[in-house]
Formats: structure tokens, C-alpha cells, sequence
């Protein structure tokens, strides 16, 4: 009990801190370094683009044109929900 407890209070500290960014870039890039610090440079989104956008509280037309910049920019690398940090 007490381990599950305990992992949704990791998990809604982390939705905290990715909603407290105030950009839909930062709010990606803090989303993306969670999860790469969790599973090293490379790792799968464990949900649909869709469920991303709602996650960050973002529009995903907003949210995937702000992923397109960001692969321009060499920030990141994607391959379907496949997501590596550059």
C-alpha cells in the first residue's frame, strides 16, 4: 500500500512540475528529460500523442508543431512515440 501510494505522489509531483512550465516547449523538454532520466536517452511516450497533448494541457496541433521545431532544431528525434533527446 504504502508503495503505491507512493509512486502516485511521484507521478503527480512530476505532472506538477511539467504543468508548471509555462511554454508548451518547456513544458515538453521537462516532460522528455523525466522520462529520458527514468529510461537514459531513448524511450517510448506510454501513451498516444493525444493523451500527451491533455497531459501537458496543451492543443496537439500546438504541441506536435512546437515537436516539429524542436526536431528542426536538433533537440530532439522521434520515430512514431519513440522519442530521443539530442
Amino acid at each position: 500500500v504504502f508503495r503505491l501510494m507512493s509512486r502516485k505522489s511521484m507521478a503527480l509531483s512530476e505532472r506538477i512540475e511539467v504543468l508548471s512550465r509555462r511554454t508548451i516547449r518547456d513544458k515538453l523538454l521537462c516532460y522528455f528529460a523525466i522520462q529520458a532520466g527514468r529510461c537514459g536517452g531513448c524511450f517510448t511516450i506510454p501513451f498516444s500523442l493525444s493523451t500527451l497533448a491533455d497531459y501537458i494541457s496543451a492543443d496537439r496541433s500546438a504541441m506536435m508543431r512546437e515537436m516539429r521545431k524542436m526536431r528542426e532544431e536538433d533537440l530532439i528525434s522521434t520515430e512514431g512515440r519513440s522519442v530521443t533527446l539530442l
